[in-house]
């Protein structure tokens, strides 16, 4: 009898693929398997900079931020592959309360000077006073860290990053402003879809995972908002330094995200 080949519907590994509810399982299962040795390496290292266990001199401090940053920067990447996963698949639910954007900006702005600490990036703060918005401030704050992730990734040694807010009617604006070499419509476009990345400037420096723009774009619109990126920005922040390379604004509504939609009724 003639073998026939299976058809690519009948393929079931290709069909578990492309369910988005199995895809969210699978990467909730990877990132459980990774974040269990992880956490535990977080906190000894912040138990090690905070004296604790003993005196801790310049030297050492230097190279136990440096591994702090590194395990939280893997931390995150984890936390966006999970929540990329569930935001696609409309898993996510959002713990509704007061975000306060001056607080988290500015403790997002000293995370990333860690990180800026080798390229020698100077991080500033403009406008962040008592900003209170609505919406889940865990995935607010990991959607601030992605955007500030890649102002210091494509900044320029010596370079300034910034982070501004201000109000649009009914929203408010988190910018993001750097000095890198700036994208062209297509780039813009491109770096919203997952795994995707800029053309850089450093052809030599390794990209990112290509998960934090999309990642933050996503989170916003859960919100009821959206990413807005300008390059070059079309205005300038009253700063003293010039932007000429890319303003990445993340729009959050000040009342807060859309309600859930109720789950369907069951009808006999």
């Amino acid at each position: 009898m003639a073998m026939t080949k299976p058809t690519p519907d009948a393929n079931p590994l290709k069909a578990r693929a492309a369910d988005p509810a199995q895809q969210a399982a699978f990467l909730h299962s990877v990132a459980h398997e990774l974040s269990t040795p992880l956490t535990p390496l977080v906190g000894y290292l912040k138990i090690m900079l905070s004296g604790k266990l003993g005196p801790v001199n310049e030297r050492q401090t230097k190279v136990l931020q440096s591994m702090s940053h590194s395990a939280e920067h893997l931390a995150l990447i984890i936390d966006n592959l999970v929540d990329l996963a569930d935001l696609e698949s409309g898993r996510t639910e959002l713990r509704v309360g007061d975000v306060h954007l001056a607080d988290l900006l500015s403790a997002g702005i000293e995370e990333a000077r860690i990180a800026g600490r080798s390229k020698r990036l100077t991080l500033e703060c403009l406008g962040c006073t008592t900003q209170v918005s609505r919406g889940d401030e865990a995935k607010v704050r990991q959607a601030l860290a992605n955007l500030l992730d890649n102002a210091v990734r494509y900044s320029p040694h010596g370079g300034v990053v910034l982070g501004e807010i201000s109000e649009r009617g009914t929203a408010y604006a988190v910018s993001i402003y750097d000095q890198g070499s700036g994208m062209d419509a297509a780039e813009l476009d491109r770096m919203s879809q997952p795994f995707s990345h800029a053309a850089q400037a450093y052809p030599a420096r390794r990209p990112g995972a290509g998960l934090g723009l999309p990642v933050a774009r996503r989170i916003a619109e859960a919100h009821g908002g959206g990413l807005c990126a300008e390059s070059p920005p079309k205005t300038q922040p009253l700063a003293i330094h010039h932007f000429a390379g890319t303003r990445m604004t993340l729009l959050l509504p000040k009342a807060g995200p859309p309600p859930a939609p109720a789950p369907p009724v069951a009808r006999g």
